[in-house]
């Protein structure tokens, strides 16, 4: 029938629509809240409380058990989801039980209930209070809904964020050992598992999908005992699970885990992450061991050799035993025979994926390589044995390897014993990533950074026979401390020819055929004595044994030795400084102009100006010694913390404003225009990130914009329209455009800050530094470092 007005009237809906809800309304939630309801007074008899609940009870288990395709409660009534955090709690084991069989089939059965369950604080904290019944049934059934719920990534994320994982987490604890629970075997596995290994399983489950679906930072949060506990449980796991994989007699076992090795793996690396390492070795012991006991030493180091020539420091045997740095070290293997060396720092070990030059956010790094955490060591990415044989004309010799190249060793025992046997036959073993295996070198990498204003020092171990040449000649890209731990190394070094010194992620030269052979510095290493050999300098190690000396099993006519690689990333060089100053320069520009300005046009293209900049600094790099070295005003040498500073201190403080000062110079009185416009044409004709790539730490720098300055700002992981912006720019007007960037230019020489860009080269070595030692305490917890 229509109305006056010709429409139609709509039909109105009665309250609740849904048939299915208001039928659940009206037969079986006053029944629930009944069960939940509390005593109304002294008087109530419990009769009637455990009547209500097995009435639930049989009414939750009927929706349950209704045969499909209709979903038995789908969508939930939302007097059901009210109901629940009551429920989930009962004191009622069948009815909690129950209601987590609901939350668990309500999520499996649709995406929007298992994002509306998950993120119900009620329903979660009905979750928790389950997990902590006390019946081990509604333990599991709580765990179950759990897993069901984690299905969905928005499901991980709520619950990992909410009490769920504390008390899964405190369950887990409970579990005194896991031998004879995981790793059985015997000779014919099980073929039924018993009902307390299924609920390790449950449990180990998840918790591991828990952590892993948890952002890092929230895990801080965490009670440390807790954390410890778990650990080593999970570590306990993990190393059972490990040997499960490698073996094909019990598949059985491998199967009752839903978890992955390398899920187990991630969720160790995450509770490792934020550990703290024991004490043992101060920052200032580890400065007096390496570089001598007055404070003056490191910044006579620093002013004399750091960058520029070889050092050596001769340490008295006598004193080596007091020594708590050397000590540690040497007491970190087992000196005895060189079987018994091997095996001490080859055992146990597990690959060390690496990280991104610039990536700050350990999450991100996880996503990237969480199906390799834990995974066996890899030729040439962890560990190389090595001999080099036939020396040429020009004398640099030929490297042979024992393994093929990306090579990775399942059978721990099998390599142990492969290794032992090259070793032998001439061959030395170079272990990569000591930092990330040992907490003693990881103790003494991170002091090493700390004193030099740098994010991270790695560390290898080299072990050689005698009469050998591991490493042919060659030069390295970062500066290194080789520590001399067991026997003598002779060491040829030679002093850098080229004017610019090699830096990291660059291609490297071929050794100048000019160089001469019977010249450059020969230095044989002692135990305890430690040599500096910087960047670019070509070298080569070999051991020796004196006339009647014995070779047959003596430890002592084997060398040990230790190298610190303190490794300058590009923001941390004095090319990097200047890229920040410039940065903050513009940033200060930028908060302090008016919108109504008259140079309003000249302050729209100065982002277009500084992207401008940033490339030739960087041209400038590729033919500037200076440049290229490293930036210390981060370094945290000695009287630099004293109320009296020496002179030493006042002149590196000198030294590094006079370097920013000619450097700033040299960027205002330098005119390659032409050539950066060119390098920029290049670049956008090619549409590849590639030649850019250099720029993208940029994005990390602390940004003080808002508003349209902040839209105006350059996207430093996305150049290329800027780049075209720029070529617009030059190509309408190249006289004014040229103009006003020679003016930009001069300004910001001018003007630019020391100071501004020290605090936020400092703040960028903070953000990398996090980053680094989060990684490194993973890979020790991995390494089953810091678990008591």
């Amino acid at each position: 029938m229509e109305n006056p007005k010709g429409k139609k009237k709509r039909k109105r809906k009665g309250r609740g629509g849904d048939p299915a809800a208001a039928s659940f309304d009206r037969e079986v939630f006053p029944i629930l809240l009944a069960a939940v309801a509390p005593a109304s007074g002294p008087n109530q008899r419990a009769s009637s409380s455990s009547s209500a609940a097995a009435a639930a009870a049989r009414l939750l288990r009927r929706h349950l058990t209704r045969s499909p395709p209709a979903p038995p409660l789908s969508p939930l009534p939302a007097t059901l989801v009210a109901l629940l955090p009551l429920l989930l709690s009962s004191s009622s084991h069948s009815v909690a039980a129950l209601s987590c069989e609901v939350v668990g089939a309500a999520a499996l059965q649709s995406m929007e209930a298992d994002e509306l369950l998950a993120s119900d604080g009620g329903v979660a904290g009905g979750l928790a209070r389950a997990l902590g019944s006390g019946s081990r049934r509604v333990a599991e059934a709580a765990c179950n809904a759990v897993m069901d719920l984690s299905a969905s990534p928005v499901g991980r994320e709520r619950l990992s964020g909410s009490l769920v994982l504390p008390r899964l987490l405190y369950l887990f604890s409970q579990v005194e050992s896991i031998s004879g629970v995981v790793g059985s075997r015997s000779e014919k596995c099980q073929a039924r598992v018993s009902d307390p290994n299924k609920w390790l399983y449950l449990i180990t489950d998840a918790v591991v999908l828990m952590l892993n679906s948890c952002k890092v930072d929230k895990l801080r949060n965490l009670q440390p005992g807790l954390v410890r506990k778990v650990m080593c449980l999970l570590y306990e796991v993990w190393s059972k699970v490990r040997l499960l994989e490698s073996s094909a007699d019990c598949s059985n076992w491998k199967d009752q885990f839903q978890s992955r090795p390398y899920e187990i793996a991630e969720a160790i690396f995450r509770l490792s992450i934020d550990r703290a390492c024991p004490g043992g070795l101060e920052p200032d012991e580890v400065r007096k061991s390496l570089f001598g006991q007055k404070e003056s030493d490191l910044e006579n180091f620093v002013l004399m050799y750091w960058e520029s020539s070889p050092y050596l420091y001769r340490r008295k045997q006598s004193g080596l035993e007091g020594d708590p740095v050397f000590t540690a070290l040497r007491n970190a293997f087992d000196l005895t025979t060189p079987d018994a060396i091997i095996e001490s720092f080859i055992q146990g070990l597990v690959s060390c994926p690496a990280i991104a030059s610039d990536e700050l956010n350990i999450d991100s790094f996880l996503h990237e390589v969480h199906d390799s955490l834990g995974a066996s060591v890899k030729y040439r990415q962890d560990v190389r044995v090595v001999r080099t044989r036939d020396k040429t004309s020009t004398g640099s010799g030929i490297e042979e390897h024992f393994f093929d190249d990306g090579m990775v060793f399942l059978d721990v025992a099998a390599f142990v014993d492969e290794c032992k046997e090259a070793v032998k036959n001439g061959f030395s073993i170079a272990l990569r990533g000591m930092e990330f295996r040992s907490e003693k070198v990881a103790a003494i990498a991170s002091a090493l950074a700390d004193l030099f204003g740098q994010p991270s020092v790695g560390a290898n171990i080299y072990f050689s026979p005698p009469r050998s040449q591991g490493l042919a000649r060659h030069y390295d890209d970062h500066c290194v401390l080789v520590w001399q731990l067991l026997g003598r190394k002779k060491w040829k070094i030679w002093p850098n020819t080229r004017p610019i010194l090699p830096r990291l992620y660059e291609p490297f030269h071929p050794l100048d055929d000019l160089l001469d052979d019977s010249g450059g510095r020969v230095e044989v290493l002692h135990e305890g004595d430690i040599m500096y050999v910087p960047r670019g300098c070509v070298h080569e190690a070999h051991t020796e044994v004196e006339d009647g000396e014995s070779e047959v099993n003596t430890s002592a006519n084997y060398s040990l030795h230790l190298t610190l690689a303190i490794e300058v990333e590009p923001p941390f060089e004095w090319e990097g400084f200047a890229h920040i100053a410039l940065h903050c320069w513009l940033e200060e520009q930028t908060l302090g102009c008016s919108s109504g300005s008259i140079n309003s046009k000249l302050e729209e293209q100065a982002p277009l100006f500084a992207l401008l900049l940033h490339v030739a600094i960087r041209l400038l790099s590729d033919d500037d010694p200076t440049l290229r070295k490293a930036c210390m005003v981060a370094a945290k040498l000695p009287s630099f913390s004293n109320s009296c500073p020496t002179s030493h201190s006042n002149s590196l403080r000198n030294r590094h404003m006079s370097t920013f000062i000619e450097i700033l110079n040299k960027i205002n009185n330098t005119c390659i225009l032409k050539e950066v416009l060119s390098w920029i044409e290049l670049a956008v004709k090619g549409k590849t990130y590639e030649p850019v790539q250099w720029m993208s730490w940029l994005r990390h720098l602390p940004r003080q914009q808002h508003g349209d300055a902040a839209a105006r700002s350059i996207d430093f992981c996305d150049v290329l329209g800027p780049f075209e912006e720029l070529l617009n720019v030059f190509s309408s007007d190249p006289e004014q455009a040229s103009a006003d960037f020679t003016n930009f230019k001069s300004r910001f020489c001018r003007c630019a800050a020391y100071d501004d860009a020290c605090k936020s080269f400092n703040m960028l070595l903070h953000m990398y530094r996090t980053t680094r030692t989060q990684y490194t305490k993973g890979m020790l917890g991995l390494h089953g470092r810091h678990r008591s």
